[in-house]
């Protein structure tokens, strides 16, 4: 008797084989014809929106999925989160088509049957399919997250995996003990004294309001999604180097997760720096480290961010705009750091000041080294709870609010004001005027201003009028110059033309500089602006007219 030779596999036999070695069974897969590139267009876009991809989820209109990467080689390091977001690629998905789905070719034999082949879409079909924006029955994804953070109504989230209230996926880095719905008074107390008294206990602060400031830094990634709104910047400024400034930064980078960038002073590449940060990180901190001695923190990219709640920018390498949300905590740490533009008023500081030389040779703390102890994932569980406990049992009890005026900040500002003040930490933004003297150009122009009201009052006076009031005989006496060395001049130190002076003025009208603000009138005869300094008494009320002197 003859045998009859077996059966070679068809191309669906070896794909099932391999679906069913990785535990995907074929029934389990929903199927789909995609013959034809139209209707595979949109049936595999009905696939993804009825979920049929786990772990998939939208964010900023694209759909994006949760994965674990192996041979990181952070991996090993603490506070790394297990587990990356990345955007769904053509590949990507053809990829996870062909592990989730059963996709096939259909023909008809020459006998009338129909045959299936299994198929992967075409990468323009996958493109197209991704190129949608709308998935309301995809999960929305804000980020993930390595710690327990509060929800905005104030409970916390504890529990791992995706959470509705947050948009959150919560994937813990350590294991943080659990924190009671309702503390006790002993429960509070412990958490307070442990905080200040103990990981806090040794740092220089220069004054009360720099110890209150970094409190609120601190558990601003904790309470924002209660509070809600934007944050400033915080920067933290030494007297010296060894201070502490980047050993106080490392206390909310290893509890949350942060991710460290050297300072860039030029605006595009600091804009760069900022695009690349928000598109490939999810670390709810970021710390731009050591500005230089002669760098200036005034750039327009940084104050934009600040008041903006997504960040806006083309991405890297390519002509495609990018949106992200901005909701991290940025910081910045520095010697002696010099503010300008509009930054002042958008910046928290906090400044370390040992008093004494050498302060890196200091000794008798009451943690021996903290850097080494942040290196303990169970004192930094134990941190953390602690935390949580005060930001809990300040939501029970009504989270207590004060009034302060920060612009853009005004809803943080608040909160946590009244979260200092609750915990018995005063001094919360007392040293704010501080952020003005740092103001290398406000206090240019500040002096500019001023010897121009003594020597003219507030007779107009043309940008050319000005220039030749401060030109100096050579060779000249001692003291020749009428301005004393207060006149405006370029970056590269020489003064302006007065086209260019013209510019500078009329860009700062209407704007004070301590009690002093330029004021232009243009004369209609010949077309010439001219310029005067007004001054104002600095008591004047709010609201009231203003008081010329």
């Amino acid at each position: 008797m003859t045998e009859t030779a077996p059966t070679p596999p068809t191309p669906g036999d070896i794909v099932a084989q391999v679906l069913d070695a990785h535990g995907v069974q074929p029934a389990q897969r929903p199927e789909l014809d995609i013959t034809y590139e139209p209707y595979a267009i949109l049936g595999l876009a009905d696939l993804l929106g009825e979920c049929a991809i786990p772990e998939t989820y939208v964010r900023n209109g694209a759909l994006a999925q949760i994965v674990q990467v192996s041979g990181d080689v952070l991996a090993a390091q603490e506070n790394t989160l297990p587990l990356a977001v990345v955007d769904v690629t053509p590949d990507m998905l053809r990829r996870l088509l062909a592990r989730h789905t059963h996709l096939y070719k259909s023909r008809t034999k020459p006998n009338g049957d129909q045959a299936r082949t299994p198929a992967s879409p075409s990468v323009g079909v996958a493109k197209a399919v991704l190129s949608q924006t709308h998935w309301p029955q995809v999960r929305p994804l804000s980020g993930v997250v390595g710690s327990p953070v509060m929800r905005p109504d104030g409970t916390i989230l504890q529990e791992p995996g995706y959470d509705e209230a947050t948009r959150l996926y919560y994937a813990p880095v350590r294991e943080v003990p659990h924190v009671p719905h309702l503390p006790t008074s002993a429960d509070v107390a412990r958490a307070r004294s442990y905080l200040l008294d103990y990981v806090l206990a040794d740092f220089p602060w220069a004054d009360g309001g720099s110890r209150a400031n970094f409190v609120a830094l601190l558990m601003t990634p904790l309470l924002r999604p209660f509070i809600g709104g934007l944050a400033p910047l915080g920067a933290v400024s030494a007297s010296a180097p060894g201070s502490g400034k980047t050993l106080l930064t490392d206390i909310p980078g290893k509890l949350y997760g942060a991710t460290s960038r050297p300072w860039v002073q030029d605006d595009a590449e600091l804009r760069k720096a900022i695009t690349a940060t928000l598109k490939t990180s999810s670390d709810p901190v970021v710390v731009f480290d050591n500005i230089g001695e002669f760098d200036q923190v005034d750039q327009p990219s940084l104050a934009k961010l600040l008041t903006s709640a997504a960040w806006s920018d083309r991405e890297l390498g390519s002509s495609n705009q990018i949106g992200v949300p901005n909701d991290r905590l940025w910081l910045v740490t520095g010697n002696n750091i010099s503010f300008g533009g509009d930054m002042p008023s958008r910046t928290v500081l906090v400044v370390l000041d040992p008093r004494m030389p050498n302060p890196d040779l200091r000794t008798g703390f009451t943690i021996p080294d903290l850097t080494e102890w942040l290196e303990d994932a169970g004192n930094l569980a134990t941190l953390l709870h602690q935390l949580l406990v005060l930001a809990r049992a300040w939501v029970v009890e009504g989270a207590p609010k004060a009034e302060l005026s920060m612009r853009n900040f005004r809803r943080w500002a608040r909160a946590m004001a009244g979260f200092t003040g609750w915990l018995g930490v005063p001094g919360f933004m007392a040293n704010a005027d501080q952020l003005a003297s740092h103001d290398e150009e406000a206090a240019t122009w500040h002096a500019f201003l001023a010897t121009w009201h003594t020597m003219f009052g507030d007779t107009p006076k043309s940008a050319s009028d000005l220039l030749k009031s401060a030109e100096v005989p050579f060779p000249g006496p001692p003291g020749a110059d009428p301005w004393e060395g207060t006149f405006l001049t370029r970056a590269d130190g020489t003064r302006p033309s007065p086209r260019g002076l013209g510019k500078m003025l009329s860009g700062k009208q209407g704007r004070f500089y301590g009690e002093y603000t330029v004021r232009g009138v243009l004369d209609k005869k010949t077309k010439v602006w001219r310029y005067y300094v007004d001054r104002v008494r600095a008591e004047a009320p709010v609201g009231a007219e203003p008081a010329h002197v």
